[in-house]
Formats: structure tokens, C-alpha cells, sequence
């Protein structure tokens, strides 16, 4: 199974130019690792189903503005699990692509 790092190349070079957020699902080979892959994966704000033990993470990348961790940091953390021999499969959930800021705030 290829890196982490590598999948979320693979991810992202298949997206869109114009693409705002991911939102992703991060499924550890062995869920006993589920402690130490959310000590590491916490800056990216993760969210679990039913059990956070399960090995099953999603959290949310956001490619210049918006809700998400910074591409960067998310490439970083994955990073760092591979750096640690955690195995896990990333897959893209959903994209949300052409999203930008409304000026809807203060006095115009």
C-alpha cells in the first residue's frame, strides 16, 4: 500500500484547479493504532463515526481559504504517520470546488 504522503499526492493532482475543501477519510490497517494516529492528526480537527478507536478518521482540507486545515499542515501530518509505520488507506469523500468568501460583514 503506498504512503499516506503519496496518496495525498495522488488526491490532489487529481483534483480541479479551482478546488476549495476536501473532505477525506483516513482508515488505519490496524485500529489499535487509533491512539497515537489522533495524538498526531488533532491540528487537522478529525471526526470519527461511532468510536474514535475504530481507526476510522475524517477531517476537512482547505486548499487557500475556508473551513479545513491548510493543505501544508495536512500533508505534514500524513507525513508524520508515515514517518511512524502507520499503514492506512486515504480516500476522498467529497470536494467542494469555486468557493469564495462573501464580503457580508460590517458596513459596505
Amino acid at each position: 500500500m503506498p504512503g499516506l504522503v503519496e496518496q495525498w499526492d495522488a488526491i490532489v493532482a487529481a483534483q480541479p484547479s479551482d478546488w476549495s475543501s476536501l473532505y477525506l477519510e483516513l482508515r488505519l490497517r490496524d485500529a489499535a493504532q487509533s491512539e497515537e494516529c489522533a495524538l498526531v492528526i488533532c491540528p487537522l480537527n478529525p471526526w470519527h463515526d461511532d468510536s474514535w478507536r475504530s481507526g476510522v478518521f475524517h477531517f476537512r482540507a482547505a486548499r487557500s481559504f475556508g473551513y479545513g486545515a491548510a493543505a501544508e499542515l495536512c500533508r505534514k501530518r500524513l507525513g508524520t504517520l508515515d514517518g511512524l509505520g502507520i499503514v492506512a488507506s486515504l480516500k476522498l469523500e467529497r470536494r467542494a470546488t469555486d468557493v469564495r468568501p462573501v464580503a457580508t460583514q460590517g458596513v459596505v
